[in-house]
């Protein structure tokens, strides 16, 4: 319920950024005006399998938004959220088995969710995110 709020509030937050008040003023001054114009808000999403281990796979989505500029704004369980001046990205996250153990490899499934007012903005964010997180490796073993 929580994480369903925290969303909620963001995307007020970012509709709010989004609104534009114009005013302009009639030249004595005595009445104003005022125009308020809203940006579309365009998403991309895009998800995938990744055999890992399932402990790792917070620090793998926080690594991949770091790479590609976005600072971590929340990280609630089983996703980061990622924001730059203009896009937030969500990586969430889960055990695409029943039965698995964090310190054993297992498939885990990514979502990985681009929102921006700029529809190419949100896409090239979603796709660089997606593709750092699949081309991470491990060094060792769990």
């Amino acid at each position: 319920m929580m994480d369903i709020q925290r969303k909620a509030r963001l995307g007020l937050v970012l509709a709010a950024t989004a609104v534009v008040t114009l005013t302009s003023a009639t030249l004595t001054g005595a009445a104003t005006e005022a125009t308020t114009t809203r940006a579309a808000l365009t998403w991309h999403l895009g998800w995938f399998d990744k055999t890992m281990c399932y402990k790792d796979t917070r620090s793998f989505a926080q690594s991949a938004l770091s790479r590609n500029g976005y600072k971590t704004v929340a990280t609630p369980p089983n996703a980061v959220l990622g924001s730059d001046d203009s896009t937030l990205v969500e990586v969430s996250y889960a055990p695409a088995q029943t039965s698995y153990h964090p310190n054993q490899f297992a498939r885990v499934h990514f979502t990985v969710t681009a929102m921006s007012n700029d529809s190419s903005a949100a896409r090239t964010a979603r796709d660089r995110v997606r593709e750092n997180i699949q081309r991470q490796r491990y060094i060792d073993t769990c």
